[in-house]
């Protein structure tokens, strides 16, 4: 009788280790149910089954400048002369670049607000005091040499930042691949683009063209986050087309992060996952 039995045991045993195994699936990010499940080297915690930059102030304890305490305001750590109080003129303001931002502040997550680091306000610096980028930091005012010393959506121009935006006009001797797409949270382009990377090589090879590799993300994922992915989706584009005979000088990367993700479902969002081809 036991011998009989047993296999059905185990048969249902089985079972339950495999729906074990597929609860046990964590969620797919920025999604959450543990600190563990975000993004371990940006320090974000789960918030609401969201990653956020912070829970409370004790996360926040060591982020301030020489390790000083700030405070954790809307999940992100912020200076506390500013953290819940409205920050001053222009703070909360909707904006999509740092441009339209005044009194030194910095558009983050689509809204103005302090800085708070220099990475902020580059070419400039952030006064961690008060918040604010120097003058030379913002809207594209300030020297550069190169384009690292720039915002996020800005390029190094003849000496002066300016937005990316507002470059291109060149004339595109490449009209069959204007620009490529990712997968959710992937660096590297989907198969089928990589085919029209190969053609884009070749018709680049026959022309002298400037190129601006403009990366971008969707929505999913924190600010920093966003801004990360898409300067590894940049520099991997450029380093497939730089193995493919295109001189590396002759390509610029500009991370733009979701400062432009327009996606609002998995459809859309896909079109958010993309590197544009802008040519100078």
């Amino acid at each position: 009788m036991f011998s009989r039995i047993q296999p059905h045991l185990l048969a249902l045993g089985l079972g339950f280790v495999a729906l074990g195994s597929a609860a046990c699936k964590p969620p797919v990010y920025p999604a959450c149910k543990k600190d563990k499940h975000c993004n371990v080297d940006l320090d974000e915690k789960c918030v609401d089954k969201q990653c956020q930059n912070c829970k409370t102030d004790a996360d926040c304890a060591t982020k301030g400048p020489n390790g000083t305490a700030w405070k954790c305001s809307d999940f992100r750590c912020q200076d506390p002369a500013l953290a819940g109080t409205g920050g001053g003129e222009g703070v909360g303001a909707p904006c999509q670049q740092t441009i339209e931002c005044t009194n030194g502040l910095v558009c983050k997550a689509g809204a103005c607000a302090a800085c708070s680091e220099d990475f902020d306000c580059q070419p400039g610096t952030c006064d961690i005091g008060s918040g604010r980028c120097n003058s030379q930091g913002s809207g594209g005012s300030g020297g550069c040499q190169t384009d690292d010393q720039c915002a996020m959506d800005e390029i190094c121009n003849a000496g002066a930042c300016e937005f990316s935006g507002s470059m291109g006009g060149g004339t595109n001797p490449c009209p069959d691949v204007p620009k490529i797409y990712f997968g959710f949270d992937n660096p590297n382009p989907e198969p089928a683009d990589q085919e029209k990377l190969k053609a884009l090589a070749a018709c680049l090879q026959s022309n002298q063209a400037q190129l601006i590799l403009e990366a971008h993300a969707d929505s999913r994922g924190t600010e920093e986050y966003n801004i990360m992915l898409t300067d590894k989706r940049g520099v991997t584009v450029k380093e497939f087309l730089q193995n493919l005979g295109v001189d590396p000088s002759r390509m610029t990367v500009v991370s733009k992060g979701d400062l432009e993700a327009t996606g609002t479902d998995d459809g859309s969002m896909k079109e958010d996952r993309r590197v544009d081809f802008i040519y100078q």
